[in-house]
């Protein structure tokens, strides 16, 4: 069932990317982030109201506020990369996520990557590479030098290593609760912590007539997507669930080249293909 549930979580992740880019020319990113974390509010209300209040574990609190804190920044810079770059040239770098994972665990408790991480490792910088291989005519460091280039790509790199750290704080807080109760409650105290940036976001750009049902239906694509994501990481590990929904970026770079008419889709194509690869070599390590 885990398995099942970590496919639509891949699923809805490319569709929410996607949409969320779709929305960027109207609305501010500050509107789409709030939008995209607390419009999921009602959908898993009803989940909540279904299935009653869970038992509240005593590392709820932390986790969950913690989670919440760190994803202000993560999920704002989320949404303005998808905003500013190509889906093809952001999305995949999420990839990092594991490998920065297993690179923190190296530094702060000198646990080593086995041959299998280091592999996995390999294929995650070979597919950045590969993502801008047709830089290659202007040196053999051109495509790593375009990641550096383009804003996107650098956002999405600090956000991997944001998500890095939150997603053992989600683990936490949903075992402590359940994954319903825990997104509802995530998406209260974003949202009223957002409150602020939504304001600026709204005066900076106010909505076109007939934006707010779309934001809406961004929000429920976000919380079939965290609701699948928290039911599967109950039943298994959290790093084959992550596994798995990352495989989602070769459906965001396709989406990307049929949807916004992105180009060079073979070369960014095989580089997503070969980073999803690496993450669940990294998560079966």
């Amino acid at each position: 069932m885990w398995i099942i549930l970590s496919v639509v979580t891949a699923i809805t992740f490319a569709l929410s990317s996607s949409y969320t880019k779709a929305l960027s020319d109207r609305a501010h990113t500050y509107v789409l982030t709030w939008s995209l974390m607390t419009l999921s509010l009602p959908w898993t209300l009803l989940v909540v109201w279904y299935e009653g209040v869970p038992e509240i574990g005593e590392g709820f609190l932390f986790a969950a506020l913690l989670s919440v804190v760190t994803n202000l920044v993560a999920v704002t810079m989320q949404v303005r990369a998808l905003s500013i770059s190509p889906l093809s040239l952001t999305v995949p770098f999420l990839a990092f996520t594991p490998l920065f994972m297993l690179l923190t665990g190296w530094v702060v408790l000198r646990e080593a990557p086995n041959p299998q991480g280091l592999a996995g490792i390999l294929l995650i910088v070979a597919g950045a590479y590969a993502i801008n291989l047709d830089k290659i005519r202007g040196g053999i460091l051109a495509p790593i030098k375009a990641i550096t280039r383009e804003p996107g790509s650098r956002l999405m790199l600090i956000v991997a290593f944001i998500w890095s750290i939150s997603s053992v704080y989600d683990k936490v807080a949903t075992v402590n609760s359940s994954p319903a109760f825990y997104s509802s409650f995530f998406s209260v105290v974003y949202g009223v912590l957002y409150i602020p940036l939504l304001v600026v976001g709204l005066r900076k750009m106010p909505l076109p007539r007939g934006t707010t049902p779309r934001l809406f239906l961004l929000g429920f694509v976000f919380a079939v997507m965290i609701m699948a994501q928290m039911m599967a990481i109950e039943m298994t590990l959290a790093s084959y669930v992550i596994a798995i929904k990352r495989t989602g970026m070769v459906m965001g770079v396709v989406l990307g080249y049929y949807l916004f008419k992105e180009r060079n889709l073979r070369f960014r194509l095989v580089g997503a293909a070969l980073m999803s690869a690496g993450v669940v070599v990294i998560a079966l390590a």
